[in-house]
């Protein structure tokens, strides 16, 4: 999965790069961020497992939760007459969660 995500960020990356002047840059941006948020999500993931806990519900806590709050973010933004983009939500929530498995205690084993 590491490697789906950091393939994801490349792209994003590259694309971003070569159609700097087209619409489609966008496209390659929310590419690249897919990357980063699977990269946190494989973070919290990571750092679960060496607790003891769940690898899957820290990484969906980690990917896809800041991903939802992303968007809801972005409609609730544009609702109001705004406009922008929900990336710095996710990035924010996926680093919460980061936070939240490095300090929960480690579960106790045979329980």
């Amino acid at each position: 999965m590491i490697l789906l995500f950091l393939g994801l960020l490349v792209l994003g990356i590259a694309g971003y790069a070569v159609f700097a002047s087209l619409w489609i840059r966008y496209v390659f941006a929310h590419i690249g961020g897919l990357g980063i948020i699977g990269l946190f999500g494989c973070w919290a993931g990571s750092i679960a497992r060496k607790k003891g806990r769940s690898y899957w519900r820290a990484f969906f806590a980690g990917f896809v939760l800041p991903i939802i709050l992303g968007i809801i973010s972005v409609g609730v933004v544009y609702a109001l007459g705004g406009s922008g983009c929900g990336g710095i939500v996710s990035l924010f929530v996926a680093i919460i969660v980061i936070l939240y498995y490095s300090l929960a205690k480690k579960r106790a084993t045979g329980k």
